[in-house]
């Protein structure tokens, strides 16, 4: 596992911190079960991880393996459930939340799916299919790789040919952690002295001098801690309160509207999603008469490389704290995007994978509670990430929309946005502990995303709402 697997895995069981990921894919009609299942055979074995499970090394010294499941059975992993009549989209989500709260079993790879059928949303769906993955096992972006082998099928009946099994032998942890510390040994002193050019590497004021390296030292400490560590701003006084039950919910928009909104504020998709976001708070607060300057913000931002493979984590993360009140619809976009790009920066980058690094080697209770002080105070979680390109089909069956449902990490939301086909379909998850009011939350979003649309006449569209 590399460092931040390490801390999704390490926190698992603390209240508040389980970081399931669950994609919602609504299909046209029920797929045939047994096809569905070779289908997810199949993908196991053209993406490695989904046959590793967790190995810790003994005493827990350092962070832990992946290594093959010797017994792993993909019945263990793929499961079918019926709704009850009627089979509304609300059943189908409240469903979706029982299985996001329920722990993955530890002992085999972290991940499931589960087939819905008896759907009638409405708009065509006939059932669903639910796929949860461990935050430790891949993050979004790689999640939408994995979903384009899981479902990138063609519209044919034949089925690809199976490639070979890999081997399911397996070393034992102490050897892997010898390799782990013979190969450490070997890359240390280079690391280090990286690592040291980097600290003393002049770097000009505007009078033309260098600060001391004690200074240099103590700003670079300071700014990873304000990026990973330290709220922003002070969180919202109406979600103060934390119960770990969850509410889900949805919207569904045209992709073209935020572009058209991004175009009449100077922005792109992302900002007008991170305003739509803003807009939202705004409203809802104003619902209970309260003035929210800021909101504290937490936004991943993927640093996957051309190259990588699907699954396995390549993020970055920062805190930023968003302007509530006073601002005009374009105004929110055009700060939204001011914001955001200022913490596009190397040093934020990189300010994550720097401070787990030598936190995922030390106790458990020691990691875990690293890892919660970095979600500590976050009122908003907001992920935004390219769905995958083109129609997709599962055993036959076509994907209408998808729904992504990221892990509240004890945040009171966490919302993402992906793309698919036409559409821009947002997942939000809540804490009922939080926003006591769910429905009138998901109503001031999306009341919030209509007036920043309404920027370009006749580019609203149409609303999906869960």
């Amino acid at each position: 596992m590399n460092a931040l697997e390490t801390l999704f895995w390490r926190a698992e069981n603390h209240p508040g911190m389980r970081s399931n990921v669950v994609g919602v894919f609504v299909l046209d009609r029920c797929p045939d079960w047994a096809r569905l299942v070779r289908r997810h055979e199949w993908s196991t074995r053209i993406v490695p991880r989904l046959r590793l499970r967790v190995l810790e090394p003994p005493l827990r010294l350092g962070r832990p393996f992946w290594v093959p499941d010797e017994t792993f059975d993909v019945r263990n992993h793929v499961h079918r459930v019926r709704l009850p009549s009627p089979g509304t989209p609300r059943q189908l989500l409240d469903l979706v939340g029982a299985v996001a709260s329920r722990p993955l079993a530890p002992e085999r790879p972290l991940w499931e799916a589960t087939l819905v059928e008896g759907l009638d949303d409405g708009h065509g769906g006939q059932a669903a299919y639910l796929l949860k993955l461990s935050h430790s096992i891949s993050d979004g972006l790689g999640a939408a790789q994995l979903i384009a082998v899981l479902l990138g099928e063609a519209a044919t009946t034949a089925e690809p040919l199976l490639p070979p099994a890999r081997d399911r032998r397996t070393a034992p942890a102490t050897a892997l952690l010898a390799g782990r510390l013979a190969r450490a040994l070997v890359t240390l002193p280079p690391a280090a002295a990286r690592a040291v050019r980097g600290i003393r590497a002049p770097r000009a004021t505007p009078t033309g001098t260098a600060p001391p390296l004690l200074g240099r030292v103590v700003d670079r400490v300071a700014s990873f801690a304000r990026t990973t560590l330290v709220p922003p701003v002070p969180a919202s006084p109406l979600l103060r309160a934390r119960s770990h039950a969850v509410h889900l919910d949805a919207l569904d928009f045209p992709r073209q509207a935020f572009r058209a909104a991004g175009r009449a504020g100077d922005g792109t998709l992302n900002d007008v999603f991170v305003a739509g976001l803003v807009g939202g708070f705004e409203r809802y607060h104003h619902r209970f008469g309260v003035d929210l300057p800021a909101v504290p913000l937490l936004i991943p931002i993927s640093v996957r490389g051309r190259d990588d493979l699907p699954a396995g984590n390549r993020l970055a993360s920062t805190r930023l704290a968003m302007p509530v009140s006073g601002l005009s619809a374009v105004e929110r976009i055009a700060e939204a995007g001011r914001r955001v790009a200022t913490v596009r920066t190397r040093p934020t980058l990189r300010a994550l994978d720097l401070l787990t690094r030598p936190i995922t080697p030390l106790p458990g209770p020691v990691v875990r509670f690293v890892f919660t002080q970095m979600f500590r105070g976050n009122d908003l979680i907001a992920t935004n990430f390219a769905g995958p390109s083109g129609h997709l089909r599962l055993a036959g069956s076509r994907v209408l929309r998808i729904l992504p449902f990221p892990p509240l990490l004890r945040g009171a939301t966490s919302i993402a946005l992906t793309t698919y086909e036409d559409r821009c379909h947002i997942g939000i998850t809540l804490d009922t502990g939080a926003f006591t009011e769910p429905d009138a939350f998901v109503g001031s979003l999306r009341e919030s995303f209509e007036e920043l649309f309404a920027l370009v006449p006749g580019s609203r569209g149409t609303t999906v709402t869960a």
